[in-house]
């Protein structure tokens, strides 16, 4: 029996979380940070922290905040740091109201604050948390934690799975932006597939690259990537780390062969991928409701796929540059340097192209 109150065994924001397919061990674990927390580590709270207090890896506690985000467990905040004087500005709560141009507060220097470097996020207990108590803000035990653990980006924030979809009032205004200083970007899109439909018809063909859909989102998400929207029969992605976005691709052309043998597509009906991944600066915008990628990063990524010919990928020169991407080539394939000029651009490119040794090969990961 539920006793009222104080003494019901199951408070009732944990069928929100279930609801939404968050594990019970991390259900228990955000019950007990919330039974166990000082008020003041509720609020403006680095995430970082939380998912040290909840023993949870970045991302999961990322991912589980975001879940709680939505249930009203939590509100989202944003600040901007100062790259001059490292002074932060007031906790905003809408992404809408971040500008791209800021003028410190404190020694007015004027910058513009990048989603994976100046802008943060907080999260801040609601009352459905703690019906009974107060806020109470704790800027010295705020600093302690920013400098021991790093504040959290906004961009880690906005990559979470479901973000997008979970979160969809925090966007940019229409017509603005914010910039990022360093993303991977791929796309993938699959060879010959008109051909593909036109040989196994409109609802067969469908079914299949939907499957090759779950196996790419999967193999994203388990090498902490987004994918942040599909394109035709393409995704296009995005990651921290330029390794991930390799070991990821290279895990779903691995599932993608499999499902090729489970399905029984031989010969010239074999599902198969064509890649290309680059690395640079970009904006993002909101763009159909949703945060998008837009930039010179972005297309160059795009044109990259489009030079890939199927169970391949063309990688740029600066995600080669990479040490553990070029440890890794090494184990998944052969790499061939080749030059090329881009549609709509000027330079020539030294792109490389990654054909993999064998459509069932095992994946390292560096």
């Amino acid at each position: 029996m539920n006793l009222p109150g104080k003494f019901s065994r199951q408070p009732v924001w944990l069928d929100g979380l279930r609801q939404h397919g968050v594990p019970e061990d991390q259900v228990g674990a955000l019950r007990r940070l919330v039974a166990k927390a000082a008020n003041h580590e509720l609020v403006q709270a680095n995430p970082r922290y939380l998912a040290e207090r909840l023993g949870l890896p970045e991302r999961e506690a990322l991912h589980l905040l975001v879940t709680a985000v939505a249930g009203g467990l939590f509100t989202l905040g944003w600040q901007t740091t100062c790259p001059a004087c490292d002074a932060s500005s007031e906790t905003i709560q809408n992404l809408a109201e971040v500008d791209n141009q800021v003028q410190c507060h404190f020694c007015h220097f004027q910058f513009v604050p990048h989603l994976d470097d100046e802008i943060s996020a907080t999260v801040t207990a609601t009352a459905v948390l703690r019906p009974s108590e107060k806020q109470h803000d704790d800027p010295a035990f705020r600093a302690d934690v920013d400098a021991r653990l790093g504040k959290t980006p906004a961009l880690a924030m906005i990559n979470v799975p479901g973000f997008r979809q979970l979160v969809f009032n925090q966007t940019v205004p229409e017509g603005q932006w914010l910039g990022v200083k360093r993303l991977v970007i791929f796309f993938s899109d699959l060879r010959q597939s008109t051909a593909f439909y036109h040989r196994r018809g409109d609802a067969d063909a469908y079914h299949w690259v939907h499957q090759h859909f779950q196996v790419m989102f999967a193999a994203v998400e388990q090498f902490g990537g987004t994918a942040v929207k599909t394109i035709g029969d393409g995704i296009m992605g995005v990651f921290t780390e330029p390794v991930d976005a390799l070991n990821a691709i290279a895990a779903g052309m691995k599932g993608l062969a499999e499902l090729n043998e489970t399905a029984g597509l031989a010969d010239d009906d074999p599902l198969s991928l064509k890649v290309g991944i680059h690395q640079g600066s970009c904006i993002v915008v909101t763009l159909n409701g949703r945060l998008d990628y837009f930039g010179e990063t972005v297309n160059i990524a795009a044109r990259l796929a489009g030079l890939a010919q199927g169970d391949d990928v063309i990688l740029s020169q600066e995600v080669v540059a990479d040490a553990y991407v070029c440890q890794l080539t090494e184990s998944l394939g052969d790499l061939h340097p080749f030059a090329s000029q881009l549609s709509g651009l000027p330079d020539c490119f030294d792109l490389y192209r990654l054909t993999l040794k064998s459509a069932n090969q095992s994946v390292t990961v560096w």
